[in-house]
């Protein structure tokens, strides 16, 4: 997890906040409303996120599968610019 949401190329798209090893994370979106993104992202990609605030979204990440951890963020950082078009 941690590998894959501090990549380089998503830096534009969120910062992270702390976390452990614990069951869920939350991001800083870096561009429109974290309620915009949410919405986006599950009409367009199918993924739920919890918004918090203007700007935060959650990611439950112990119900994932290994082998989906980067589609998720890939994912994620599609729909983030999607959003700034």
């Amino acid at each position: 997890m941690r590998e894959e949401v501090y990549r380089p190329e998503y830096q534009q798209s969120w910062d992270v906040h702390p976390f452990n090893a614990g069951y869920f994370m939350c991001v800083r979106i870096k561009g429109p409303s974290a309620e915009t993104l949410r919405l986006h992202l599950l009409e367009r990609y199918g993924i739920g996120v919890i918004a918090f605030g203007e700007s935060d979204i959650r990611v439950a990440f112990s119900c994932l599968e290994q082998a989906d951890i980067a589609p998720l963020f890939s994912s994620l950082h599609s729909a983030v610019q999607d959003l700034r078009r």
